[in-house]
């Protein structure tokens, strides 16, 4: 079990930072990230974070980081854990491996994440803040992802080796990405630990780090990495990279071109190119970690400017209601819910002049669920207070389903196919 401390709330989230209890190894610290989205809410009740034998059990309502601040890696390493899924989550989530942290007590948290889930998945964040968690290495399929078995439970063996020039990522023994390059965007120095996103209950045994006894061989690896300057552009979609001999990348698509002697980070297959080594890129990376091969968004129009506006106020009071009903907390669940009711009668009032009848529905309903919260909260029902609020987040996902689309940069827009 853990001993909550009184949350400190920031702009955009709320930082957990709690002492676990004796059950736990001396030292270790869990950090709570709570959903903020009305369609995808956390589970309620609280975190478990146990010692068990040599390893860890982690059963997570909301995701959460542990570490012991003793817990650190640098130069060229070798970071290990194997985590075993007890249990199908209702919905595909992430769990794995922490490091390069710092801060992880504070709002410049920063740390990279290599995480896998039970759709046969693995993928690499990184979490700068409390409102940044940039993707790096996309969503991609592995077979040496092992997923469920017939008891639900599936075991994977997690490993990152770091060194100056070369970052591999292994599963199960197979190297799934290699990362080529000096000037990568993430850094391997710091904190290492353990992320569990919400919905799952796992086991972690074996966490460990050691020194690199050899540099990792820059040729395997199911995908591969680069991060170079381009040297030269040589189409609207390929592009000459300048990384210890020049690599040709070539792209699918390109929303914007690439600017000679940018630095970016590509991710996709070898391949050859007129008997030269080079990348057939997914994904191209800038700078600012925008992937030039996704859809950028078209110009923000009045409409999107003024739906985003209410949105804004509705994830934070959202998360907030979430903790309060959990808390058991009466007040900040009326305030919150009343907040929340004001914000979906603009929204109502927004799709009510766009003519849009499922949307006004969905709006309305959620302002019938922000009431009824208000009323379970000043009798603490929170038992029907919890189920309106799960009825709200669905008609939330509902609505976003229907009309909203994300594009490249976290941005939203309306959809105009609707």
């Amino acid at each position: 079990m853990i001993s909550v401390r009184r949350p400190f709330c920031l702009a955009l989230a709320c930082l957990f930072v709690v002492a676990l209890s004796a059950q736990a190894p001396p030292g270790w610290k869990l950090r709570v990230d709570r959903s903020e989205s009305a369609s995808d809410p956390d589970a309620p009740g609280p975190i478990r974070f146990v010692a068990t034998g040599g390893g860890f059990h982690a059963t997570n309502p909301q995701a959460a980081v542990f570490w012991n601040p003793d817990n650190t890696a640098t130069g060229a390493y070798a970071l290990r854990g194997t985590f075993t899924l007890n249990a199908p989550s209702n919905h595909t989530n992430y769990y794995g491996l922490v490091f390069g942290g710092s801060h992880l007590d504070d709002s410049a948290q920063e740390y990279v994440y290599f995480l896998v889930a039970q759709d046969g998945t693995w993928l690499v964040k990184r979490r700068r803040g409390d409102a940044v968690a940039d993707t790096i290495l996309p969503k991609t399929a592995s077979a040496a992802v092992n997923k469920p078995d017939a008891t639900g439970r599936s075991t994977n063996r997690l490993e990152v080796r770091v060194a100056p020039d070369v970052m591999q990522f292994l599963v199960n023994g197979t190297v799934v990405n290699t990362w080529l390059g000096s000037d990568r965007v993430v850094r391997g120095d710091g904190i290492f630990g353990i992320r569990v996103n919400h919905f799952l209950d796992v086991q972690i045994d074996g966490l460990s780090s050691g020194r690199l006894s050899a540099q990792p061989a820059p040729a395997s690896g199911q995908t591969l990495a680069i991060t170079g300057r381009v040297a030269q552009v040589t189409s609207p979609t390929s592009f000459a990279l300048e990384r210890g001999g020049v690599r040709t990348v070539v792209a699918a698509t390109l929303q914007r071109p690439v600017e000679p002697d940018a630095v970016v980070t590509v991710f996709g297959e070898r391949t050859t190119v007129d008997s030269a080594a080079g990348v057939r890129a997914t994904s191209v990376l800038t700078d600012a970690l925008v992937d030039l091969t996704k859809r950028l968004p078209p110009p923000a129009t009045a409409d999107d400017e003024a739906l985003d506006g209410i949105m804004k106020r509705v994830a934070p009071a959202f998360a907030a209601l979430r903790q309060a009903i959990d808390g058991s907390n009466a007040a900040a669940g009326a305030e919150n819910a009343a907040t929340l009711d004001k914000a979906f009668e603009e929204v109502e009032a927004f799709w009510t002049a766009k003519a849009k009848a499922d949307a006004i529905g969905w709006a309305r309903d959620a302002r019938q669920q922000s009431a009824a919260i208000r009323l379970a909260a000043d009798g603490r029902n929170w038992d029907a207070a919890k189920g309106s609020l799960d009825t709200l987040g669905q008609r939330c996902q509902s609505c976003h389903t229907a009309y909203r689309e994300t594009f490249a940069d976290g941005t939203f827009r309306i959809k105009t196919s609707k």
